[in-house]
């Protein structure tokens, strides 16, 4: 008899954790870290460029596609300003890759700030250097 009551006080004891672990859902951060907005900005470059987007946008000057890539691949809530440099840090864009309004960065308390170098295109050794800022609405 003891040995039913151990095994169905154990039935009963997974039961309640698996329900809790089903039922309890941990609450979302009202904020992305600084380095949750560096790694998701740094992987949205980093896929753009596997998929040999991100080298045709930049050396074809297609500012508005690159533009409008980068609001398709971070998540809507996070506000970004892209300005792609040569390598001696001379402003390779003229026109301004954003997403947000100025305002949204001149009053952020943080600003996550991710640098990444595109080498070339197909066999041209010319390497820029895109610096992507980004904040969370």
């Amino acid at each position: 008899m003891r040995l039913v009551e151990a095994l169905l006080a154990s039935f009963i004891l997974l039961f309640a954790i698996t329900f809790l672990n089903v039922i309890a859902v941990t609450p979302t951060s009202p904020t992305y870290e600084s380095s949750n907005l560096e790694k998701i900005g740094n992987n949205v470059l980093h896929d753009l460029d596997e998929k040999d987007l991100l080298a045709r946008f930049v050396y074809t000057e297609d500012w508005g596609t690159l533009t409008m890539a980068l609001m398709v691949s971070l998540p809507h809530e996070i506000y970004f300003d892209l300005t792609v440099y040569y390598l001696n840090w001379t402003v390779a864009n003229n026109e301004t890759m954003r997403y947000g309004t100025s305002d949204v960065f001149e009053n952020s308390s943080y600003i996550a700030s991710v640098t990444y170098i595109v080498p070339g295109y197909q066999t041209n050794y010319d390497p820029r250097i895109l610096v992507l800022q980004m904040v969370r609405r």
